[in-house]
């Protein structure tokens, strides 16, 4: 592997001479000096480090993207899909506004103030993280910083945050169900992530506004492990049956569910109806296909995207607190009653 000491043993010049020619910068080089270490720079066939490149410019044109899980742990939860769709999307939006995109699974926060030193990031967006997380990257992270479904507890100055509007979703689908003449529901909740949390409230209200009775009693927790999970539907069976529809918090667990509840005699929608939220590729591809909370990740990606791109720029993004628009698509698995 060449190095620029080589080259500059061979030029017998300094290696900040040397340097200073592979950077273009060569106000204090003389024509004939630059173009010798040029033509040795080729017949040495010396690559030059990229990172070296990035450090050496004002604006590298990367955008980081922290993914705060790791790739095995999202293909083993819901989140697989979304992650991966939502990466997708970002790489798009990135492109489209003259960036490269990098990605960084997850690792401490001192391993992603590496690599972003290292790279020169002109920014960085993040999703999963936790609060504690975030406050650290924020203390020592010095360009802007988008964050997507963090959901904070506390808000952070000059941190722009991006998020479905998941209360309004969950709000929708209770409503929708209570129009469809559905009293008995249970609302499922497998994960208790915050998103979960806020679609119960926004659920909640909906039970609220229609003078439900004991709205908190339609609430049901299950455990995030699958086998564990089986086990409370069969303890719950007899609660499930008394039911006319079953609210999931995520399409993963109301397909799981649809599938499990079949397998137990169950038909839907005819006997139960069915929901779900995220409008997952499962949520159409399931039978009955599944009525569910749309999310665009699309939307949030642009809306990300678009809001690092002006921090960047130096302009103040409309608003540092971005809710992306949500629907009720509606298929098959629920019934009129």
């Amino acid at each position: 592997m060449v190095r620029i000491k080589d080259i500059a043993e061979r030029a017998g010049v300094s290696t900040t001479t040397v340097s200073n020619v592979i950077h273009q910068k060569e106000g204090k080089v003389s024509p004939a000096v630059a173009e010798k270490i040029r033509k040795l720079i080729e017949e040495m066939g010396y690559i030059p480090s990229l990172s070296a490149q990035m450090l050496a410019r004002d604006s590298s044109h990367i955008i980081g993207v922290v993914m705060g899980y790791s790739p095995q742990d999202a293909l083993r939860s819901r989140n697989g899909l979304l992650a991966a769709g939502l990466i997708g999307y970002l790489e798009e939006a990135i492109h489209s506004e003259g960036y490269y995109m990098m990605l960084l699974t997850r690792r401490s926060i001192e391993e992603i103030l590496q690599e972003s030193r290292a790279w020169n990031f002109d920014g960085l967006i993040a999703f999963n993280l936790t609060q504690q997380e975030i406050e650290s990257l924020h203390a020592s992270y010095e360009k802007p910083l988008v964050l997507i479904d963090s959901y904070m507890e506390r808000s952070i100055p000059d941190v722009c945050q991006v998020s479905s509007d998941e209360m309004g979703g969950g709000y929708q689908i209770g409503r929708y169900l209570l129009a469809q003449g559905h009293r008995h529901i249970l609302f499922i909740v497998a994960d208790n992530q915050e998103s979960d949390r806020l679609r119960w409230l926004g659920f909640r209200q909906a039970m609220e506004e229609a003078d439900v009775v004991d709205a908190d009693a339609m609430r049901l927790s299950v455990s995030g492990d699958r086998a564990e999970r089986l086990a409370q539907y069969e303890e719950k069976l007899p609660l499930l049956r008394q039911q006319t529809a079953l609210c999931f918090s995520s399409d993963f667990h109301a397909v799981e569910a649809m599938n499990w509840l079949r397998a137990a005699g169950l038909e839907m929608p005819e006997e139960l109806s069915v929901t779900g939220f995220d409008d997952m590729v499962y949520a159409k591809t399931a039978w009955p296909p599944l009525t569910t909370v749309h999310q665009s990740l699309d939307e949030k990606a642009q809306a990300a995207v678009r809001a690092l791109a002006d921090m960047i720029s130096g302009v103040e993004p409309e608003s540092n607190d971005v809710k992306t628009a949500v629907c009720v698509v509606e298929r098959d698995s629920v019934r009129k009653i």
